[in-house]
């Protein structure tokens, strides 16, 4: 009986002991962790539910949540979990809290390829916003992605504007192109993005989906240039930032890079210095900010070149090189009294004789003209190119001009880049960090990209408020040329294009709503879009839209800003305002268009 009492004792001392030591834990104050939700692909997952003990968080944009110190315990549980997603459990007791925890969630229907559910902060990637870092903290093998057969699905390609070129006949005005501008024809994106280019949003992991324009004016209607814009959620994170434009219009995106992401875009608000409102996506019309601030435009533009520079360019590169030096010339006496510099990147790739050259912004233009003329094509060897780095090195090292009216970065290329995680995660990185130095990215397009490439351009054109260009056929000049997925490609010649883009881009009038007249001549009516294309509609279809009433207004770029009621003659030539707009529109080139009688009626109007 004596010896059950002890060992009773004995089992009471130990109970109350390890009851002790819970409390003890309990009352530990433990650090601020900081966690992130990725996939087994190593992608962050945004709006993904932590939930430990009571509390429930959400990660935000970049895959991150933060616990506070105070706010958790040793004995809790974690739970994580997210459309899509199998649901991941974590015991906390013996988290190490000077180091990231990373929750690794595995998708529905496919295998898990990361075996531990807690890894070291390095194998984020390097996933930070803006990031300047050359590449990712730790090496991953590349994974080399084959040629795909190029596509014959060309729509509505004119006949050739030039016969066949020489090849020595290497001079200015022979290389020939089209525009694609997928915020003229928006409509037409979702059918691109979500069908005929579905299969290949995988390889990139951008998504320009959920979009946001925004418009800044002053209360004299000028458009406010060069102003940050941020798109935020519910609880004040950025989602994305950028700048507005020369017209006074940003873009922003929800969820632009990433796979397989969860969560709704609801609730978001949109800030312009110290004003917030919430957000309307671009279905609901434009969003619009009117700062109390006077007119102020900069005289500045900077334009960079960013080139492959590898052997599969080298049929031409020598016509490139003639076509850009053409083009600098120009771009100075188009923009008349602007202040433009120019600045130009080549690129190779890794274990070539470099990776990047940079020769910096500046307004000699010989200097440029000159670093471009020294290039030659050589190195390379497999399909995937240096692109990332390439862009890192224009957007960090060029030393542009923060208040300039237009920074434009054309990136001249004939392949994508690698896609594994690293060269992905610096490629997104370089994405968000353009758009919030407000540096359009205008791809242009060379012979042997297929159309995973073609998905890729057209995205970073997109996610970066440009245009992409594509080299045709019709020059006779170089291999076979992709025939982008679009309505119609009007065909004209690079060297045009380039410059036409270069005013577009930097054109805004001064204080007292006066243009250049000749700025105004080179901003060519025949090169903005239509809203749809009159062969693809069917009779039906063809009497539903032929009215005079239903006006489509466009901007300077050709990006359209609404559909609305009125009539086309009662515009006149410099009123705008007695139309019933829906818009708030700062001052600027605008062109309206009305389909009737069969055919398109356009009307260029200034809006002072």
């Amino acid at each position: 009986m004596l010896m059950k009492r002890k060992i009773f004792s004995l089992v009471l001392v130990a109970a109350l002991w390890m009851v002790n030591a819970e409390a003890c834990i309990r009352r530990e104050t433990l650090p601020e962790v900081v966690g992130f939700v990725m996939d087994s692909t190593q992608a962050l997952i945004p709006n993904a539910e932590v939930r430990v003990g009571k509390m429930v968080l959400n990660t935000s944009w970049d895959g991150r949540f933060v616990m506070k110190s105070g706010e958790w315990q040793r004995g809790d549980k974690m739970v994580v979990s997210c459309e899509g997603y199998e649901k991941k459990k974590i015991s906390l007791r013996d988290l190490k809290t000077d180091e990231p925890l990373v929750v690794v969630l595995k998708s529905k229907g496919r295998p898990h390829s990361i075996k531990d559910d807690i890894m070291p902060r390095k194998t984020l990637g390097g996933a930070v916003m803006y990031s300047t870092t050359a590449r990712a903290e730790y090496e991953v093998e590349v994974m080399e992605a084959s040629h795909e057969m190029l596509s014959d699905k060309a729509i509505g390609m004119p006949s050739p504007i030039t016969g066949p070129v020489e090849i020595n006949d290497a001079t200015a005005g022979k290389l020939t192109a089209g525009e694609v501008n997928d915020f003229a024809k928006w409509h037409l994106w979702p059918g691109i993005l979500d069908g005929s280019h579905a299969r290949f949003a995988g390889d990139w992991q951008i998504t320009p989906r959920h979009r946001y324009t925004v418009q800044v004016t002053n209360k004299n209607g000028y458009p406010v240039v060069s102003r940050a814009v941020s798109l935020i959620d519910y609880a004040g994170n950025t989602l994305y930032q950028a700048v507005t434009d020369n017209t006074g219009k940003a873009e922003l995106w929800y969820q632009l890079t990433g796979s397989n992401l969860c969560g709704k875009h609801t609730d978001f608000r949109i800030r312009v210095d110290e004003q917030t409102q919430t957000a309307k996506d671009w279905s609901e019309g434009l969003n619009t900010f009117v700062l109390d601030e006077p007119c102020e435009q900069s005289d500045a533009a900077d334009v960079m070149f960013v080139f492959d520079a590898t052997g599969s360019m080298g049929d031409e590169l020598r016509y490139l090189q003639e076509e850009m030096k053409d083009v600098i010339a120009r771009a100075k006496e188009a923009t008349g009294g602007l202040q433009i510099r120019t600045g130009a990147v080549v690129y190779r790739d890794h274990s070539d004789e470099y990776l990047t050259r940079l020769s910096r912004l500046t307004d000699d233009i010989t200097v440029t003209q000159s670093f471009i003329d020294k290039q030659e094509a050589g190195g390379g060897g497999d399909y995937p190119e240096a692109v990332p780095e390439a862009l890192m090195a224009a957007l960090n090292g060029a030393g542009w001009n923060t208040e300039a009216r237009a920074r434009i970065a054309f990136l001249i290329l004939d392949a994508p880049c690698h896609k594994d995680s690293a060269t992905l995660s610096l490629l997104h990185d370089q994405l968000l960090n353009a758009a919030a130095q407000g540096i359009r990215i205008v791809p242009v397009v060379c012979s042997g990209v297929d159309e995973s490439g073609e998905l890729l351009m057209r995205s970073i054109a997109l996610a970066t408020n440009g245009t992409s260009f594509f080299l045709t056929d019709d020059s006779g000049i170089g291999n076979t040329h992709l025939k982008p997925t679009t309505d119609t490609l009007k065909v004209e010649h690079l060297n045009d294009m380039l410059v036409r883009t270069i005013v577009e881009f930097s054109t805004v009038p001064d204080c007292e709503g006066q243009w250049r007249t000749d700025e105004i001549e080179q901003i060519d009516e025949a090169f903005v879009p239509n809203p749809f294309e009159v062969r693809d509609l069917t009779e039906e279809e063809r009497i539903q839209k032929d009215s005079p009433t239903i006006l489509y207004l466009v901007d300077v770029t050709g990006k359209l800003i609404c559909i609305y009621e009125g009539r086309l003659e009662d515009a006149g030539d410099s009123q705008l305002s007695r139309l019933p707009i829906p818009v708030t529109l700062s001052s600027g080139v605008y062109f309206v268009k009305a389909f009737y009688d069969g055919k398109w009626h356009t009307k260029k109007i200034l809006v002072h």
